[in-house]
């Protein structure tokens, strides 16, 4: 937490540049997420993630915590390891002072169980730099049902959710 809480002083739209509110950059650093979260796969976050993180960016989610271009791409592209298939659906977006909250439904096609699609309702948190490059990127979801999916941990983890 404390690397989450550091980076999230130091992205602060007050204390630095950030993309102007109802900006051609703002409606485009926009779109570029959308557009890069739609399908989620190995060729896409090659040809574009560099166009859509900053160089010392950060994102943190329910498994990992990585800052830098570098480490993004490469959790990502790792990530993908795990899935025949990933897409995003952006519900809406709300911003608030230079914070941008992206409403989404992922859905997932495990290699592991493919026949059966899981899905997630989620959220990401994103602060863009004054360009409309990604700075910070928060996703806040359930990754308690990808482990429901694990042979033998699955099944201990449902029972858990049942009796919490």
């Amino acid at each position: 937490m404390k690397n989450y809480y550091e980076t999230l002083k130091k992205t602060d739209p007050q204390h630095i540049s950030y993309v102007k509110a109802e900006s051609d950059e703002e409606k485009k650093a926009i779109s570029q997420f959308r557009e890069f979260y739609q399908v989620f796969s190995e060729e896409k976050i090659r040809s574009s993630v560099r166009g859509l993180y900053r160089e010392d960016a950060y994102f943190r989610d329910g498994f990992r915590e990585v800052q830098g271009i570098d480490a993004i791409e490469e959790y990502f592209v790792s990530s993908t390891e795990a899935f025949l298939e990933c897409r995003f659906n952006i519900q809406d977006v709300a911003v608030h002072d230079g914070n941008y909250y992206f409403r989404w439904i992922m859905t997932l096609v495990l290699k592991r169980n493919k026949d059966n699609p899981v899905e997630a309702v989620g959220m990401s948190h994103v602060r863009f730099d004054e360009k409309g490059k990604i700075i910070f990127h928060q996703d806040y979801w359930d990754t308690g049902i990808i482990y429901e999916q694990i042979p033998i941990l699955g099944p201990i983890i449902t029972w858990i959710r049942q009796r919490v």
